[in-house]
């Protein structure tokens, strides 16, 4: 429903009056267009890396080479902090042996993605082992598993596989290219390609000393036909020249210069400004509003009401997204300030008086409940418990978490009859663009997504609700541009879908000298992944992320039981950096080390035997070296003054339906004031780059920010229920780390393991942090922290 106003400032622009005017400014605008406008493109201007058509010889769809030698390449993932604009050419660069400094990065196009397949040569993956190790071992192209067909086969950025994922690929679209270069000369020289050679953008013909550029070749190499893909031959990892070496991001110097361009960046000629609320009780509509209100407001043009609908599924339940009203107007402070004006009567629904107390309580009632088992080995946990000398029992709870972005939720859109512009950054925008047809009833074919850089998204930031929200808007201003912001409150309250609560009571039946003689898990929480996954010796379909790390558990016990529920909630939920993960190491590190404490041992060495004795864990040799390495970092067992400790914990991120790891071990070194202030002192970290990481110093910026992110997450970081709604609005009430909170001391060193390619780097030092800080808290304090965050507690001591 849309509710007009109409001003003599506020004429709407047609199709070609906008593109027209936007041609004629040029370059000093954002965006350049060819005439007519069913060819709209974006210009290529510093610090706007978006796609644009080529004007230089296109190799393939990932690459141009222009004449003097500036190779571009296409990056389907999102730049938001995690250097893919520099990785992601590294591994295409590293094939096409081009020189490094002429290489240029801008972001593929999803509406290509959305109308090309990938090209024959990509399909075929090489038999036997993984494609991209000659020693062999491992799985073969991961991005398979997606099942993507696109021309850039994956464009999200999420899971830690942007390398992972894309590595066969990018490599292959590299070699391809530097195959059609070499095949060019050939002709050209009219020799074999095997007397060839290509290096730094030069192809050099050793028996007659010729020489020729890429830049040259280019126009020849566009037209040579595509190599037989049984020519097409990718490097193995110790034939690398520029994989491995430490680069510096390319995204930096347009960052800390402010000339990156981020989706609340975009500006646009005759463009409106949209400001919208969403009913503060997930799954409630408006039920009334009163125009006359606003309706002599300065500026405004439009008011809009948003539908609710089917929202997300989620372990069965269907959730429905909130109604809410948007405000049109000519500037986004008039639209924000007429909206926080404008009498709005919400329908709440059913959830209107829920609260977390009331959620959590359902969440230990349905412990009471038969659940699914996961683990069921060694027999019966009742007859091991009947010979324990000592049970040891403990419940941990975390709270819901937000994704709290520093960049707001933001989308501008354009949206006549036959075409939809859409820019924003997206951690997923080809579904974006899937999301924009739809709202804009449109084939896939007719939306354009021009991707910028994304102010944070940590699992929040794909396809999410402003990308239907902008079009809807768009729909209603004929072909007139419209930019909808969400302002913080909007974002964190109702923009969201949460970690997951959730609960995990666990016990242990303990020998004489404190070894397990049986361990028992139940856990509970939301369901935020719809798949069910075998899992554990059960093989029972499962919720990947609720059993992630507990389905195979690295530590021995001769009985294991281990059973997971699932109670469904009004709150939506979803993927959040280091999802499933960050809940249950907190439950199982926390608990080992009740276990060492029960035991009368040391943490580190009761980990240690643990892990020894478990003979059926695959990668437990790589454990136990990290382990030792990280003891040895952090001078582990030395005297530390009076209010100091130390806390250790260790995760690979090993999930049931991937066999690919990430191992990590930390310790903290914590300060706590007789008064309860607490200080994280030193993080040692041990970190698993297989047989070598793209880009190293990017690693080590990730394990950095990722130590500051955990920290929130441990100490102050909850979202809680209060009537139905998000109670937790800004960043007043949801704490992130600052810098003078950060440990003065960090080290980190890497540990090679068994020829395999690592899960990922973005997520994967993360979960050890909240537990390690709990046991140091206990060395200190005697008090056992089994609910986070950390700050809600009496962390005082005498």
């Amino acid at each position: 429903m849309t509710r007009e106003i109409e001003t003599a400032a506020t004429a709407d622009l047609n199709r070609r009056d906008f593109l027209a005017s936007t041609a004629a400014a040029g370059g000093a605008l954002v965006l350049s267009f060819y005439l007519p406008p069913s060819r709209a493109r974006a210009a290529a201007i510093e610090g706007r890396p978006w796609y644009r058509d080529a004007e230089v010889p296109e190799i393939n769809a990932w690459l141009t080479i222009a004449p003097d030698d500036t190779v571009t390449i296409r990056v389907a993932q999102t730049e938001m902090g995690t250097g893919v604009l520099t990785s992601c050419p590294m591994m295409v660069a590293e094939e096409l042996q081009c020189d490094w400094s002429k290489v240029k990065a801008e972001y593929a196009s999803p509406q290509r993605n959305a109308v090309e397949k990938a090209p024959e040569w990509t399909l075929k993956v090489p038999g036997g082992g993984n494609p991209l190790d000659p020693n062999g071992g491992g799985e073969p192209a991961m991005a398979i598993e997606h099942g993507a067909s696109g021309v850039y086969r994956r464009m999200a950025t999420n899971s830690s596989g942007s390398v992972r994922e894309s590595r066969y690929y990018l490599q292959l679209a590299g070699a391809e290219a530097r195959e059609r270069l070499l095949l060019a000369a050939a002709a050209m020289w009219d020799v074999p390609t095997s007397e060839l050679a290509a290096k730094n953008s030069v192809i050099t013909h050793a028996a007659s000393g010729r020489q020729t550029t890429y830049g040259a070749l280019a126009a020849r190499a566009a037209k040579t036909p595509h190599p037989d893909p049984s020519r097409i031959r990718i490097k193995g990892p110790h034939e690398f020249t520029l994989i491995g070496t430490e680069q510096r991001n390319r995204d930096v110097p347009l960052k800390v210069t402010g000339k990156a361009v981020y989706g609340i960046d975009v500006e646009l000629p005759g463009m409106l400004y949209a400001a919208a609320k969403a009913c503060p009780v997930f799954g409630g509509t408006v039920k009334s509003f009163d125009l006359e209100a606003i309706r002599n407001r300065p500026g405004i043009h439009s008011v809009v009401k948003l539908e609710g609908g089917k929202g997300q599924e989620t372990g069965g339940v269907r959730k429905f997204a909130s109604g809410g009203i948007a405000v049109v107007a000519d500037t986004w402070w008039r639209a924000k300030t007429a909206l926080d004006l404008l009498p709005i009567e919400w329908d709440m629904g059913p959830n209107g008086q829920r609260s977390s107390d009331e959620l959590f309580k359902a969440d230990f009632e349905t412990l009471k409940q038969p659940g699914t088992v996961v683990l069921e080995e060694g027999g019966s946990y009742a007859q091991a418990r009947r010979k324990a000398a000592k049970v040891v029992e403990a419940t941990y709870r975390v709270p819901y978490l937000a994704h709290a972005r520093m960049e707001p939720g933001n989308a501008t859109a354009i949206v006549t009859t036959d075409r939809v512009d859409l820019w924003t950054g997206d951690q997923s925008p080809d579904l974006a663009l899937m999301r924009a047809a739809q709202a804009a009833g449109v084939t896939p074919d007719k939306v354009f997504v021009h991707t910028t850089f994304l102010g944070g998204g940590f699992g929040g930031g794909g396809a999410s609700d402003q990308v239907h929200q902008a079009v809807m808007l768009a729909k209603t201003l004929n072909g007139r541009p419209v930019k909808l912001i969400w302002t913080r409150e909007e974002d964190m309250t109702t923009g969201e879908k949460y970690r997951p609560m959730g609960i995990g009571r666990f016990e242990a039946a303990l020998d004489a000298e404190g070894w397990p003689l049986g361990i028992s898990l139940q856990t509970t929480g939301d369901r935020y992944d719809n798949a069910g996954t075998p899992a554990g010796t059960y093989k029972h379909p499962v919720a990947e992320q609720q059993v992630r790390g507990l389905h195979e558990l690295p530590y021995f016990s001769p009985t294991t039981y281990y059973e997971v529920r699932t109670l469904n909630s009004h709150v939506p939920v979803g993927f959040r950096r280091s999802t499933g993960s960050g809940v249950n190491v907190f439950y199982l590190e926390s608990f080992i080390d009740e276990l060492a404490h029960a035991a009368s041992k040391d943490p580190y060495v009761y980990r240690r035997e643990l892990i020894t004795r478990n003979t059926k864990f695959r990668d437990r040799d790589d454990w136990l070296k990290a382990l030792d390495m990280v003891a040895e970092m952090s001078d582990w067992g030395t005297p530390l003054p009076e209010g100091w400790a130390r806390g250790i914990a260790i995760d690979d991120r090993r999930r049931p339906s991937r066999s690919t790891i990430a191992l990590c071990a930390e310790v903290v070194t914590v300060s706590l004031s007789r008064q309860g202030e607490l200080r994280l002192e030193r993080v040692d970290c041990v970190f698993d780059e297989g047989f070598t990481f793209v880009n190293p110093l990017s690693v080590r910026k990730q394990i950095e920010g990722q130590i500051a992110w955990a920290l929130s997450d441990a100490l102050w970081q909850e979202i809680t229920i209060d009537k139905g709604r998000v109670a937790q609005q800004n960043f007043h009430q949801y704490r992130v780390a600052r810098m003078a909170d950060y440990p003065p001391q960090v080290n980190i060193q890497f540990l090679k393991t068994n020829n395999k390619w690592i899960s990922g780097v973005g997520e994967e030092a993360i979960p050890q942090i909240a537990p390690a800080i709990t046991q140091a808290v206990f060395q200190i304090t005697g008090k056992r922290i089994r609910s986070l965050p950390l700050g809600r507690q009496d962390l005082s001591w005498s």
